[in-house]
């Protein structure tokens, strides 16, 4: 499919739809199939020193997998008018899982509660919050813009909605997931024509609120001091001593990296290296190369979902795909940023890479949902 895409590539890239959605397609299972690579070479030592399987995490990962690939197929044939028919329900399904945090269900990790565990299964429902909030809004911000270019569209009832998905977040003491949310929001505003006022409103708005976050919380501060310094007396062995072992991983990787299943990083060092530190192992193991051939794959999935927009022309296509990107890379971007030491550690997990159920799914439906509004503009444009 890739091969096809390319061959076929126009001035602007891909040619037509069906080249967009392989070159969709393709770049998302070279990326879901490099993080099963990853999480199993990452999980794989520590398991074993437990007396258990090495492929345990591999297991799980590859079956949350399968279960995304398969909603994916699913949305994928699915008309995108059913995506707007229900998208309230599916913001209002995604509000009432996120709200479960909070009940007995709930499970608080590392200082969050952004969990819920039913028996043996965990799910963290702010991702799924995430796929609620783009497929409801660009529904909402695409019928009214549509009549009307002031402010009332993007007030009422987005903005309020907007507000209490990130405020439900934020109550679960989960910043990085609620910045993520934010930037999707600001994402679906600025592609729906939003204006600066509306912009600089949202963001002091949330500026505010991660203020006050961080202050409410020593730990919280506490990282801040350990990312302005990581190697001082103590911090190196405490808050500041992830970042410090991830710099290591990323540095002895050099150009090509030690090999594959050969990171001493991952051995005792890096805590949890298949979660959200999973970069850190990919650039020791597979070096400089192996990190900028997985930055190339996420720039030819962000101008995919560019290209299925730009061949659509239709403002709810457009929004769902902005939403997408914004996503996407802004996860990307972050994740990447904290392995680096860029930003203070704040926990989002690197798309389609890192270890997790919920992340991967949400994802995968995502993507389905993208394959779905291209076919929606294929037909459209033959009807034409």
């Amino acid at each position: 499919m890739l091969f096809k895409a390319v061959r076929h590539l126009g001035s602007k890239g891909p040619a037509s739809h069906s080249d967009a959605r392989a070159l969709l397609l393709t770049t998302t299972l070279a990326l879901v199939a490099i993080g099963l690579m990853m999480v199993l070479s990452a999980s794989s030592f520590e398991l074993a020193a437990q007396g258990k399987s090495p492929y345990e995490t591999f297991y799980k990962q590859a079956l949350w997998v399968g279960i995304g690939l398969a909603v994916l197929v699913v949305f994928s044939r699915l008309p995108l008018h059913l995506f707007r028919r229900y998208a309230g329900l599916i913001l209002i399904g995604s509000f009432v899982l996120t709200l479960l945090v909070f009940t007995p269900l709930g499970i608080e990790v590392n200082g969050n509660r952004n969990w819920i565990g039913i028996g043996p299964i965990t799910v963290q429902p702010s991702e799924f919050l995430k796929l609620g909030t783009i497929i409801w809004g660009a529904n909402v911000l695409a019928r009214r813009t549509r009549s009307s270019r002031n402010l009332r569209p993007f007030l009422f009832p987005v903005l309020p909605v907007s507000l209490a998905a990130v405020a439900l977040v934020l109550a679960g003491k989960d910043l990085g997931t609620a910045a993520i949310l934010v930037l999707i929001i600001a994402g679906l505003f600025f592609f729906a024509g939003a204006s600066l006022t509306v912009f600089g409103a949202g963001l002091a708005v949330f500026a505010l609120a991660a203020f006050a976050a961080v202050i409410s919380s020593s730990n919280r501060t506490s990282r801040i001091s350990a990312w302005l310094d990581p190697a001082s007396a103590g911090t190196a062995e405490g808050l500041g001593y992830q970042g410090v072992q991830a710099t290591y991983g990323l540095a002895g990787g050099g150009m090509f990296g030690v090999g594959m299943g050969q990171s001493r990083q991952k051995v005792h060092w890096i805590p949890e290296a298949h979660n959200d530190f999973i970069f850190a192992v990919l650039g020791e193991e597979l070096g400089f190369v192996g990190a900028a051939v997985m930055l190339i794959l996420f720039a030819t999935l962000a101008f995919a979902i560019y290209r299925i927009a730009t061949l659509s022309g239709e403002l709810h296509v457009t929004l769902i795909c902005g939403g997408a990107l914004v996503w996407i890379l802004a996860q990307t971007v972050l994740n990447i940023s904290v392995v680096t030491g860029l930003v203070p550690v704040v926990g989002v997990p690197l798309p389609f890479i890192s270890y997790g159920g919920s992340s991967m799914i949400s994802l995968l439906a995502l993507t389905g949902v993208l394959l779905s509004c291209s076919r929606h503009s294929e037909r459209t444009a033959t009807n034409n």
